[in-house]
Order: structure tokens, then sequence, then C-alpha cells
């Protein structure tokens, strides 16, 4: 086999002489010009002329004229081209041409064997390889189809995943076994390369962890209750049911008002259904969509990276908000600076209001971009209903929905641990998460289950309305295992977030 290898040369680049300034090689397909059905000698000289893209040369009649757009004289981008040039076996250029137009480009074709075949996508992949349940897994097919996203897949690749696997995934005894059976349906393979074990004292943590968690699944604790999941659902249909009568009938205050804690209250629950597996939650999957304008893909997409690399930087979005929030000083993580950090601590719980309208266009994009026509379907129902309301009411729920929710679900992690690594994931969760103490049984209802972050994060399947039950047997948990069990007043994690972007403003 042979290939051609037309070097082009710029008579004129930049300061408008006539001096050549680089040398562009375009590797051609053996015996054929792209777009061209005519075998082309691979001898000739070609003349170029400056109209189309290279990527377009098409020959003309029989002749050996192509038309082909000015290379683009980029010198620092160009040199390794150069190089490669003049390592070739009977390279030339040619040399400028006097007198040549600005836009003129001289060329001259030579025929040099092929190098090696290079490998196929397929041989060029690198495989992805994740440990459950001490079996490695090619996970290199799975990365696209994955619900989560390839990401997710990625950034676990030579990890062991088990624990993340049965945390976030429906594995039989939480309700659904959908990802059971498709992870045995995965092609097994052999450990990475260069793997080392966790240590002795990690690897009986994580054992003991897995215990725990089989011992609450035989107690049914994974287990959905019919009346409590009615309780919850009842009462954010109410919410929304009462604001829009209160719009409708011109109680604008009155309707943001009750809209506005029937949009927090969805927001939970929505979150509750998307983590949660079986029947009931596969059927209310949409409920975000059509009551608060959000995509479950993408809430799933970005709130499982959340989830897995809790507080993680690189990886976890909601502690990566530059240049709005800064949680670490913008030396120590390599972020650019912004003149406004100074003030983040002032006008940082004031802005938490643009949260659920930053999610809704967050949604509209992926909606879009993903063409779910069921999900656009709930998305227009809750745009259409929102027109009714006229746009006090419309945007001012959203907004005050938005700063309910985004002060208390940011404060239990903000204040915590930041890592650049991840570690295993029992551990993360006590490193990164804090429990918020409330007593007040109306501030424990605004809190939607999130003062108990931390048995959320370790069970993300189990219902919320058993967490607070699952508090004692966590706080045993640690003790009897060596992991810190960290719990606060609510107010006091609060103002622990507040001073954190303070003290990262002056930082």
């Amino acid at each position: 086999r042979t290939h051609v290898y037309v070097i082009q040369t710029c008579a004129s680049c930049g300061t408008g002489k006539n001096t050549l300034v680089c040398t562009v090689i375009y590797p051609t397909p053996c015996r054929r010009i792209w777009g061209s059905s005519t075998p082309i000698t691979m001898s000739a000289s070609m003349q170029i002329n400056a109209s189309m893209s290279v990527g377009r040369l098409a020959q003309r009649n029989s002749t050996t004229t192509f038309r082909a757009r000015q290379p683009r004289c980029r010198h620092a981008a160009l040199k390794k081209l150069t190089t490669v040039a003049q390592a070739l076996p009977n390279s030339s250029s040619s040399n400028s041409r006097k007198g040549a137009k600005k836009s003129d480009v001289s060329t001259n074709a030579m025929v040099v064997e092929a190098p090696p075949a290079p490998e196929s996508p397929r041989q060029q992949k690198k495989m992805l390889r994740m440990l459950i349940d001490g079996q490695w897994y090619d996970v290199t097919g799975w990365a696209k189809a994955h619900p989560s996203g390839a990401r997710f897949i990625e950034f676990m690749d030579g990890r062991d995943a088990t624990d993340a696997f049965y945390a976030l995934h429906s594995y039989g005894p939480n309700g659904d076994s959908t990802a059971a059976k498709n992870l045995a349906k995965l092609p097994k393979c052999a450990a990475p390369e260069g793997w080392v074990e966790c240590s002795a004292k990690t690897a009986a943590a994580c054992s003991t962890f897995r215990e725990f968690r089989v011992q609450l699944e035989e107690a049914g604790w994974f287990e959905r209750d019919f009346l409590s999941e009615a309780f919850v659902f009842l009462q954010v249909v109410g919410l929304f049911v009462a604001g829009t009568a209160l719009a409708w009938t011109n109680h604008p205050w009155l309707a943001t008002l009750v809209l506005g804690f029937g949009g927090q209250q969805a927001g939970w629950l929505g979150h509750d259904y998307i983590h949660g597996r079986g029947a009931w939650c596969t059927l209310m999957r949409g409920f975000a969509g059509l009551f608060n304008g959000h995509s479950a893909y993408w809430w799933s997409q970005k709130h499982n990276m959340h989830h897995v690399f809790t507080n993680e930087y690189g990886k976890d979005e909601d502690v990566q908000q530059e240049p709005v929030y800064y949680l670490r000083p913008p030396e120590e993580v390599g972020s650019q600076d912004s003149p406004l950090r100074k003030f983040q601590h002032i006008y940082g719980y004031p802005t938490y209001a643009i949260t659920f309208l930053y999610w809704r266009f967050d949604s509209l994009k992926t909606v879009l971009r993903t063409k779910d026509k069921i999900e656009m379907a709930l998305l227009a129902i809750n745009y259409l209903w929102m027109l009714t309301l006229g746009p006090a009411v419309a945007i001012g729920h959203v907004a005050l929905a938005g700063f309910l929710v985004g002060a208390l679900v940011s404060a239990t992690h903000q204040s915590e641990e930041m890592m650049d690594e991840q570690g295993e994931f029992v551990d993360v969760q006590f490193r990164s998460t804090r429990d918020a103490e409330v007593s007040n049984p109306f501030v424990k209802w605004c809190w939607g289950g999130m003062d108990t972050q931390l048995e959320h994060h370790l069970f993300p399947t189990m219902p919320r309305y058993k967490l607070h039950k699952l508090r004692p047997l966590v706080q045993s948990f640690a003790e009897a295992n060596g992991f810190d069990y960290k719990i606060a007043p609510g107010a006091k994690i609060i103002a622990d977030n507040w001073r954190t972007l303070r003290d990262n403003a002056h930082a």
C-alpha cells in the first residue's frame, strides 16, 4: 500500500511577505482523494485553488486539478507537522513563488510507503473495569448506556464499586432487581494491571457495613409503606391545589407563599422517587418534572455523581460552584478567581433563590437534547400551568422554593471536609456529611428528610420517612466501627455554612 501526502505551503501568511512560514501535511487515503471516485496518478503535481475545504477535494474530469481552502497557519500548532514533513523520505516543499497573491498556495505530491495500519477504535479504546462483590467486570460497552452517564463509569474505572452499586441501584431487596440482572450479563475480566487491594482495616470496615445493610434488608427497612407514601404525596398535591386556587382568586402573595412551600416539598418528594426503586417509584419518576419542571434524567446524572463522589473536587458539582461560590481558595484548586468572591458571604444566601431557576434551565437543555417525549410532555404541562398563575406568582414561587431547598441542602456538606481523591464509599460519607438536629415539627418538615443527610447518603434508596428511626442504628454502627458520626443543631449548620463562604471570601 502507498499513501499520498500533499505538502501544502502558504506563500503569504501573517506579514504579507512572500516567504514560507510553515508546512502542512494532509494525509489522504491510499489511491483515492476524498470526494473522488477515480484513482489518482501518484506522482502527479497538483495545483491547489483556494476555494474549498481540503476535506472535500474533488478531482475535476481526468486532470489533477483540485480545489482547497488556503491552510490556516498556526505556527505553534503546526510545529509537529513540520517536523514530520522533514522526517519523511524524499519529502520536499515548494518554494514560494514571487509575486504570488495573498491567497495563493503551492503544493507538490509525493508517494511514500504507508505506515502500519492503525488500531481500530475498538482496539484503541481503554478497557473500563469495576470490582463488584469480588468480581471484576468489563464495563467499557456499558458506559454509554449507563442511566447516570458514562462519566460515572469512567470515574469508577479500576475501583471497588460494590458499595456504590448497592447504594444507588436496584438489586432486589430495595424493590426491584433490574440493575442486578444487567450486572450479571456484563463480561467478566481480570483485575487491571498494578491494582492494589485496600488495607485490611478498610476491607474490614467495608465488610461490616455490608453486613449492616443486609440486616436492614432482612428487617424490611427498604420496603415502602402505602399510608406513608399517600400522606407525603397528598401533602404536595394539596399545597399546589390551594396555591393555584389562591392565584386564580387574586391572592398573589398567599399563592406565592403556599406554592413556594409546595415546590420545596415537591422537590424533596421528587428526589425520593428518583432515588427509590420499585414499581411505585418508577411510575412517579416524572413527579418533579410535572410539579417543578425538573428533568429526572438530568437530575439522576448530576445527583448520583454527588452521592458517590461526595465533596470530591472536580467530580461533585454541588461543591464546585465557581465563580458564584468559592468553597476553597482559588489558588488551592487552580480555579480562576473572581472580583465578586470577596462579597460571596453577603450575596450567598440570597442567590440561593435562583436554585430552581437554574435547575429548570438545565432541565430544558437536557430535554431538548435527549428529545424524551415523556419528559417534554411533563415539562410542557408544568409551564402551561405556570402561565395561568400570572408572572409574579409563577416566578415568585419558583424563587421561594429554590431558596428553601438551596439554603438547606447545601449546608450539610459545604462546611465539611473537601477531598481531592476518592476514598472508600462508607468512609467518605461519614467524612463529608453532617446530620442536622431539628426538634421543631415545622422546621423538620421544611428540611424534608435532609436533616438525616448521612443516613440518606449511606442508603439513598431507603424511603425518607424511615431515616429518622434509622439514625440511632447508624450512630451505634459508627461508634462500634470507629467512624466519626457528626450532628449539630440545624441553625448552627446554616451558620457554619455562612462562615465557610465568609472565610473563603477573605482567603
